[in-house]
């Protein structure tokens, strides 16, 4: 089976999107395909960091042109972005048209983010109107909601709480913005359904609205990861850790990118009351690979922000930790660094929880989205308080993380998706 994996973002890169990218296309020639990729073109080099060869190993990789990807690494809206669409769209035209006569002919494409299922649906349309002929089917995996996560990316509309807190006068159009975000976003979700002819979600309510829009075959696969311990670059999480200046075990991590979605005010006011309830316990890290994230939090004393060099840093960092923080209240996506987090058994908090299969006082902490700051910070006291509990909720977080993500098991499930869809498309 050949496939081509299409993703609306620069790689390679260490973000989310593009960790599960490159995960599910490794996990997929292990299991017996051949795959390619087509991205944007991407300004990071690959010996920019020692484990991202991994990435493009032994890959056929199409770009587009260096100078039609978006300058800025990081997701959402931007002004780049639509030319760096229809430089994506006119690449993948191009390598099907190159192909499509051959018996190296794609047998489907799998698209990661909006933007590429669009492009992809809108590609196999255009062919198909003017030459008549068969298209490979087109797999959406939904890596978030755009309903959910549009209006994030915009600060006076990002969430209740913040609408709660303005001038009453500003109130209704500030809701009234949020609606039209929220039901644009909306509008792509179900179009993207319809035109798909299958799909990968990652989440519960992802997999949900996906039925709901469309009948073509589906499944519920969450991202497949490898185990922190078969990494060829792993790293000393103790020594990590100390040279950092954190003492392991005793820190609270956020590990992940500053974008809108993520909800870090949040994490600043659940460290300002850690600090009026007296010595906070253990520490709060920001850890990012964006090196914003010193700006970000360098006027609050009790966040320690580190820049993280590699993937392998990143992770040695999370095997350290007491607990990972997963920010994240957006329904539809699924944090890589929950996964990681998972694999290393260390025990996340969570707002989300069968979102992600979570289960609270088992393998995480589920705490209040209604009070999120004074549920955050009394999470981690109680963490900090019960050893016991942190070392249960270890175990189980281990255990699902080998349920869920093992690769092998995703990519079979995800060949199985596949089959079903080229049978239903011929």
């Amino acid at each position: 089976m050949r496939l081509l994996l299409v993703g609306a973002f620069p790689y390679p890169h260490h973000q989310g999107s593009q960790v599960y990218f490159q995960e599910q296309a490794i996990a997929l020639r292990a299991a017996g395909a051949e795959v390619d990729l087509l991205t944007y073109a991407s300004a990071a080099e690959v010996g920019d960091d020692p484990g991202r060869w991994r990435a493009l190993d032994g890959f056929v990789h199409l770009k587009t042109p260096a100078w039609t990807s978006p300058a800025l690494l990081h997701s959402g809206p931007s002004w780049r972005k639509p030319l760096a669409d229809c430089a994506l769209f006119m690449t993948l035209n191009d390598a099907i048209a190159s192909r499509s006569d051959t018996k190296l002919a794609y047998d489907a494409i799998l698209t990661h983010n909006a933007e590429a299922g669009l492009v992809a649906t809108a590609s196999w349309k255009r062919r198909s109107r003017a030459r008549h002929k068969a298209h490979p089917p087109v797999i959406y995996c939904v890596h978030t909601l755009m309903q959910n996560e549009l209006p994030t990316y915009y600060k006076p509309l990002k969430n209740k709480n913040y609408l709660d807190r303005l001038n009453p006068s500003e109130q209704p159009f500030r809701r009234a913005g949020r609606r039209v975000i929220e039901a644009f976003g909306k509008r792509v979700d179900r179009r993207l359904a319809q035109r798909s002819d299958g799909w990968v979600a990652l989440t519960h309510s992802a997999a949900r609205v996906m039925r709901a829009s469309s009948n073509a075959p589906g499944a519920l696969i969450p991202p497949p990861l490898p185990a922190p311990r078969h990494r060829l670059c792993a790293l000393d999480p103790l020594q990590t850790v100390r040279t950092l200046g954190l003492e392991p075990g005793r820190f609270y991590l956020y590990s992940g990118n500053l974008d809108g979605y993520q909800e870090l005010d949040i994490l600043t006011s659940a460290a300002d009351l850690l600090d009026e309830m007296g010595e906070p316990p253990g520490q709060i890290v920001a850890a990012s690979h964006d090196p914003r994230v010193i700006e970000r939090f360098a006027a609050h004393p009790s966040i320690k922000p580190c820049v993280v060099a590699s993937e392998a840093e990143m992770q040695a960092i999370i095997e350290a930790a007491r607990a990972s923080l997963i920010m994240r209240q957006a329904e539809g996506g699924f944090p890589i660094k929950l996964a990681n987090s998972l694999a290393a058994g260390i025990p996340p908090i969570a707002f989300l929880g069968r979102e992600w299969g979570l289960q609270d006082g088992e393998n995480a902490l589920v705490i209040s989205q209604d009070s999120p700051a004074r549920s955050l910070a009394a999470a981690i006291q109680r963490l900090e308080q019960d050893s016991d509990l942190a070392n249960r909720l270890a175990a189980g977080a281990r255990a699902l993380y080998e349920r869920n993500h093992l690769p092998a098991e995703a990519a079979t499930e995800t060949l199985a998706l596949i089959d079903a869809v080229l049978s239903r498309h011929r």
